[in-house]
């Protein structure tokens, strides 16, 4: 693809337009001015059809060589539209001046008829040309840019005929000849059948019709802004903004054609495949294209699509995703649970029984997101609810099949094995829900994670039963890693908090966490109740300002905890964002009280010990 040296062009450009305009001038110049009776000579027609056709001026016997001057049709022939144009504009302003005094205006009407008819056969040429701009490379290119300048000639003649018409009410008939509104009709019908006549092309083949005519416009539409970017843009002034030009006509042009589409009703694929256009592979591939984004204003351009009807495609496939999601996902638990029936013991790995549950059914969740993010965009919070609720579903059901088999456990050698195998899915539940970067709303996750609670204390009750522990023991311990994952999590020092209302909202949800947690475990008869108590004594240290408060209330926690490090106590106040460096120190110190004075306390748990910070 190339682009035309300027310097050489132009020069030579401008040789052939002084060349040209000379030449008019020189043969029409031979008709002598008005005789005493005011006539003018005959035979004009025959000069300006000579001059059209055949004539060359003469050179002089002895005079310095000089550039062979052509006529209109070679000038045309060689695709030198502009010195051709040019040509045909000093013989308009000649030929007006001279037949503004003929006595014969039947004679007059026919040469202004005859340069009518020379100037369609230079616009037919030179439209042409302009409409196929986006197919032109190479050499030529020079024909596109000599078609271009033409057009700025024919401007500058229509700007002097109002000017004299403005002084003496004269303007040739066909003036103006407005080439630049012109030129607008002309690239929007050009690109309207650029993006009509699309043949087959490479990587279609395996789409349906419907995806193949997108396609294939979308290939038209990158390929021909690229063709405009490297090689039309040389062509035009930076006034006409031509790539911003081609790029609107374009958009108006692809727009059509797939509303056009969307009319009719789609299938789910095809509806997935039009918005993947609509908000990701038009923005993306085209309109970001490294070469067309510092060139084209992709932002004023809009969506493909008018909002009414993006909207009910997105509709449609929020409402077509859900029932499928729903399908995946009943489909990854059916098939383990066909093989527990049939008394399948599950495949080891590392020495730990092993499920595909968890993969299966997180994979399924990633790839809809994924896609999701790539087809919707007003309707994406709503995907990202189905999603969830669609796996809040699939647990409940997995925690119902689980206790059904386990209620049958008599009849499935195998139960054993599955409850174990199924125990290590929870995890990897556990770990998605509470890791993922997927924007999934904080209430939804929560109510998944609280079905999988009872999933895993499904099999928990199962297990302590096999191993003939008692309840007790295992709810102790479950309690107890509970509260400390809590303050764990509180203790990351991913939180800061600079204001007192924020630091109050927050110790006021741990506390409300913790009457859940302790309704949870008093439901199951837990007799951990000093654990109740760890959370809330945390939340107070967080919500009170006054630092004496603040010291007396450290100084609580490190005597009923003993175990509490200053890494816990410096994460702790790291979420108090407010709190001076010098009262940070002074509440840390509540931590030298003599090993003797908390021993005096005969009520003191171990608990942070086993509570890692960083």
């Amino acid at each position: 693809m190339g682009t035309l040296p300027a310097e050489t062009t132009n020069a030579r450009d401008s040789a052939g337009d002084a060349l040209a305009k000379d030449q008019a001038n020189e043969q029409l110049d031979d008709l002598s001015p008005k005789n005493k009776t005011g006539k003018c000579k005959k035979n004009l027609k025959g000069k300006i059809l000579g001059w059209t056709r055949k004539i060359r001026p003469k050179t002089k016997p002895n005079s310095v060589s000089s550039p062979q001057a052509l006529t209109f049709e070679e000038y045309l022939k060689l695709r030198r539209i502009s010195e051709a144009g040019q040509q045909l504009i000093s013989l308009e302003e000649k030929l007006y001046r001279y037949a503004d005094g003929s006595e014969n205006q039947e004679e007059a009407l026919k040469e202004e008829e005859e340069l009518k008819l020379a100037y369609e056969t230079f616009s037919q040429d030179l439209w042409t040309t302009i409409a196929a701009g986006v197919t032109l490379s190479g050499e030529e290119l020079r024909r596109l840019a000599s078609a271009v300048r033409s057009i700025e000639q024919e401007e500058e003649r229509d700007k002097k005929c109002l000017e004299e018409k403005e002084r003496n009410g004269r303007i040739p008939q066909w003036r103006p000849r407005e080439c630049r509104k012109e030129l607008d009709t002309v690239l929007q019908k050009a690109v309207e059948q650029r993006m009509e006549d699309i043949l087959e092309v490479m990587g279609a083949e395996k789409l349906s019709s419907i995806k193949q005519d997108i396609f294939k416009m979308g290939k038209r539409v990158k390929e021909d802004l690229l063709s405009v970017v490297m090689n039309v843009k040389s062509c035009y002034p930076e006034g006409y903004d031509i790539c911003n030009v081609y790029a609107k006509l374009y958009h108006i042009a692809f727009s059509s054609q797939l509303k056009k589409i969307t009319e009719f009703g789609l299938g789910q694929e095809d509806c997935t495949y039009v918005l993947g256009w609509v908000h990701n592979y038009y923005q993306n591939d085209i309109l970001k294209h490294r070469d067309l984004e510092k060139e084209i204003d992709g932002k004023s351009l809009g969506s493909l699509l008018p909002e009414d009807v993006i909207k009910q495609l997105e509709s449609q496939y929020v409402s077509s995703r859900e029932s499928e999601i729903k399908q995946w996902l009943s489909k990854a638990v059916g098939n383990e649970v066909t093989k527990w029936m049939e008394g399948e013991i599950p495949e080891q790995m590392d020495g730990f029984y092993h499920s595909e549950i968890a993969i299966d059914v997180i994979q399924s969740i990633v790839g809809a997101v994924k896609e999701a993010k790539e087809v919707l965009d007003e309707e994406f919070g709503n995907m990202m609810h189905v999603v969830m609720w669609a796996l809040q579903e699939l647990l409940e059901r997995y925690k119902k099949t689980l206790e059904d088999f386990i209620k049958d456990k008599e009849k499935h050698k195998n139960c054993a094995a599955v409850i174990k195998a199924n125990m290590f899915n929870c995890k990897q539940f556990r770990d998605y829900i509470e890791k993922t970067n997927d924007p999934f709303e904080a209430e939804d996750k929560e109510k998944c994670l609280s079905v999988l609670s009872g999933l895993e204390d499904t099999g928990y009750r199962y297990l302590a039963d096999l191993m003939h522990l008692p309840l007790k023991e295992l709810l102790k311990r479950l309690h107890f890693e509970v509260i400390a994952e809590y303050s764990k999590r509180i203790m990351k020092k991913k939180i800061k908090l600079k204001s007192e209302q924020q630091q109050t909202a927050m110790a006021e949800k741990i506390c409300d966490d913790n009457r859940k947690i302790q309704e949870l475990f008093t439901c199951y008869e837990s007799k951990e109740d000093w654990l109740h108590h760890v959370l809330p004594k945390v939340a107070e240290v967080i919500k009170l300002q006054d630092l004496s408060m603040i010291v007396l209330e450290t100084a609580t926690l490190v005597r009923d905890y003993p175990d509490i490090s200053e890494k816990h106590l410096s994460a702790l106040l790291h979420i108090k964002a407010n709190l001076p460096s010098k009262d940070v120190k002074s509440i840390k110190k509540v931590l030298q009280m003599k090993k003797e004075d908390l021993n005096s306390c005969h009520s003191a748990k171990s608990f942070f010990a086993l509570v890692p910070v960083r």
